[in-house]
């Protein structure tokens, strides 16, 4: 495909492998995009996050990999694909990327047969502890309001809401809807 020859020309992210106790955050491949596409094409999953569409075609998702490795080149967007340590098996992805105003904005998202297994906390730990141990320390984050599990998790991460509520567009439903914003304690 053609993605295989525009990946060539990106030099690849300096992301470091984290493991944990069940999975193994790495660097995104355009190898990726299958699943990817098949645990983002669920509108379950899809309404929840800003940048994924529905359905999440495997060609929209090989853009989206090359679109975050570009981004982690440009200006140092941290984005790792969730797999499972034993399997490899893709489940999800999460990240933190750069705002103008200075603070990273945490996210993640989860194929919804992954829900539920404190996976999205593992993950979000192993992030966060490498992001502190760089020196990011300024993080928010948001979730949708119809996603309370969401906002648990970050809960569970050391954030706390702010009291702002934005209405914050989502491409899997084409529509704006309120996200309760938060924010990360420090220590």
């Amino acid at each position: 495909m053609i993605a295989n020859s525009l990946e060539r020309v990106l030099v690849p992210e300096p992301a470091r492998p984290l493991v944990t106790a069940r999975l193994a955050l790495r660097a995104l491949t355009i190898d990726d995009a299958a699943w990817i596409s098949r645990g983002s094409s669920n509108p379950a999953v899809s309404r929840m996050t800003g940048r994924i569409p529905y359905p999440n075609p495997v060609i929209g998702a090989e853009l989206y990999v090359l679109t975050c490795r570009a981004a982690g080149m440009n200006r140092g967007d941290r984005v790792r694909a969730i797999t499972l340590k034993g399997s490899g098996e893709g489940i999800g992805m999460i990240g933190l990327h750069p705002r103008p105003d200075g603070a990273w904005e945490f996210g993640y998202w989860l194929a919804e047969g992954f829900w539920g297994c404190g996976y999205a906390t593992e993950a979000g730990r192993a992030l966060l502890d490498e992001a502190v141990r760089d020196g990011i320390t300024d993080i928010v984050a948001g979730h949708y309001a119809d996603n309370p599990a969401s906002g648990r998790v970050l809960e569970k991460l050391g954030f706390a809401y702010t009291g702002a509520v934005v209405d914050a567009f989502s491409a899997g439903r084409m529509a704006a809807a309120p996200c309760p914003r938060m924010v990360r304690k420090a220590g």
